[in-house]
């Protein structure tokens, strides 16, 4: 990428382009973290959006979602189940690379490190 090119999820590049020349103007040290920021909330506040993903969409599985298995969906059991389906896929974004999760034994007082539990999710 050259020096004045505008990334390809960027909707409006004029609109990216002034609001870069902005973040360059007041920031002494350009790229930077704090300029960086700068330049995306800039171009946000001046209305820019950016093209690409907007999330997954969230799937409701008629079978489980069917409480009274009368093969017809109620508004509630709808509602219900893509409530759950949203909440899995929430818990299910934070996990997606794996990593260790602490779970925390319940009782009185401190508990040795040694003692806690750790969970091991795999990856994929």
């Amino acid at each position: 990428m050259a020096k004045n090119d505008v990334p390809k999820n960027v909707a409006n590049p004029a609109l990216y382009r002034k609001a870069k020349a902005k973040a360059k103007r007041k920031f002494d040290v350009f790229p930077s973290a704090y300029a960086s920021g700068y330049l995306v909330q800039e171009y946000k506040r001046m209305g820019g959006k950016y093209k690409g993903a907007n999330g997954g969409e969230v799937t409701l599985d008629p079978q489980k979602s069917d409480l009274d298995r009368d093969g017809k969906l109620s508004n509630y059991e709808r509602k219900r189940g893509t409530a759950i389906a949203k909440s899995m896929a929430k818990q299910a974004k934070g996990m997606r690379n794996g990593g260790t999760v602490m779970v925390q034994s319940r009782g009185c007082g401190a508990i040795m490190p040694e003692k806690q539990k750790m969970t091991r999710v795999p990856r994929g």
